[in-house]
């Protein structure tokens, strides 16, 4: 959609951007930051100059970015049901630990709630919160993500694609439907970017919060199963029966458009699914630090960055978008909704589900695939009380 974009429409996004934060549901820049050197930890202090990518504190301030989520991804490893022993939990665990540290430079400040980041917004800081991005990095464990719940804010079932089908019905396991319910317990977002059609379904069912959708474009404008199809965006609304969540709108040039991704189309899968689930739904989502390799490359880009969606090329031009959607018309108050205010409202709405769930106990369930537990063979074995072991074979006996 052409418009007619202006000097004054950027004077303006710059002045709401100045009062009201805005709020990138999914930046990657913890695995950039792992792969750059022997010490990860080491690039904490470098990203308050020039750093690597697209991301780093002078684009941001020119970005007038207000918050973050701070993605924590690693690849999403070969198998099935991720049973097999492997450095995923660790892995994460360790960017997260770099975000922690990262919350305690000068410039960033933690944020868990809402009013968490509008008090680092009113001190200048960037709020920073944390996101996990893929369940394998649970080890198909309700324990992990209970310690998720003191370290990080939201997570996100899906990594990869597309998904092929390993429970019947390609949707969620037991296990998965007791993990909603134990994410609305403990007040962590339930984020369903990148799952099969099916787990998105049942996941809004099922979810007592609202649920979001971190990083995610329009199937019906660009189709990619990646991407959010009509009948799940219109399970999201404020109308009766939907789900108060959010969809934040992702910058990724695949899930945009695969031949020509520009700033206008991201504009256009904000203004699809606004139609289609309210202008009170929808957000942004860079995916900055991602690789674009999933993109036909650009011989005619002259700016170095042969992917990425043009106009929006890295953490400095988010004025530009919010500048697109008021010369298509969104006033100020649909724009500071955009920007953070629609997410903002569900990270409020989701603590108040975690609040009318206090008494509720931690659940109980474990993956039926396993064969870990009960804990009773090799080395385990070994170390357990005889009274413990005449007592189990006492009970394989009956």
């Amino acid at each position: 959609m052409a418009t007619s974009r202006t000097a004054q429409h950027r004077q303006r996004a710059l002045a709401l951007m100045t009062d009201h934060p805005l709020i990138d549901s999914h930046v990657d820049l913890p695995y950039v930051m792992r792969a750059l050197t022997k010490k990860p930890v080491e690039t904490v202090k470098q990203i308050a100059g020039t750093f690597p990518g697209d991301v780093d504190v002078p684009r941001m301030r020119a970005g007038k970015v207000g918050g973050l989520f701070m993605s924590v991804w690693i690849p999403c490893g070969p198998g099935t049901d991720f049973l097999a022993p492997s450095h995923d939990v660790r892995d994460a665990l360790e960017e997260i630990d770099m975000i922690q540290l990262l919350m305690k430079e000068s410039d960033f400040q933690a944020a868990r709630s809402a009013a968490d980041v509008r008090a680092a917004f009113k001190a200048g800081k960037f709020a920073t919160l944390i996101g996990v991005e893929g369940g394998h990095m649970l080890g198909n464990s309700l324990s992990v993500l209970r310690i998720w719940a003191q370290l990080a804010f939201a997570s996100s079932a899906g990594s990869g694609g597309p998904m092929t089908a390993v429970h019947p019905g390609n949707g969620l396991s037991k296990l998965g439907e007791a993990l909603i319910g134990e994410m609305n317990r403990l007040g962590i977002m339930v984020d369903i970017s990148h799952v099969s059609d099916e787990t998105m379904r049942q996941a809004i069912k099922l979810s007592k919060a609202p649920v979001i959708f971190s990083h995610s474009n329009a199937r019906a404008e660009c189709d990619h199963p990646r991407n959010v199809p009509d009948d799940v965006l219109e399970m999201i609304g404020s109308g009766e029966g939907k789900n108060r969540g959010v969809v934040q709108c992702v910058f990724y040039p695949a899930f945009t458009d695969p031949v020509k991704p520009t700033l206008e189309r991201v504009a256009d899968h904000l203004e699809y699914m606004a139609g289609k689930c309210g202008k009170a739904h929808v957000g942004i989502a860079s995916d900055f630090g991602r690789s674009s390799c999933h993109v036909q490359p650009r011989a005619d880009r002259v700016d170095g960055m042969e992917h990425g969606v043009e106009g929006l090329e890295d953490a400095s031009k988010y004025p530009d978008l919010i500048a697109e959607m008021l010369a298509r018309g969104w006033t100020d108050e649909e724009v500071i909704g955009l920007m953070g205010g629609n997410l903002l409202r569900v990270m409020d709405e989701v603590d108040e589900v975690q609040l009318a769930l206090a008494g509720e106990e931690a659940s109980a369930e474990v993956y039926e695939e396993r064969t870990d537990i009960p804990a009773v063979k090799g080395a385990w074995a070994d170390y357990l009380p005889d009274a413990v072991r005449r007592y189990l074979t006492q009970n394989e006996e009956k």
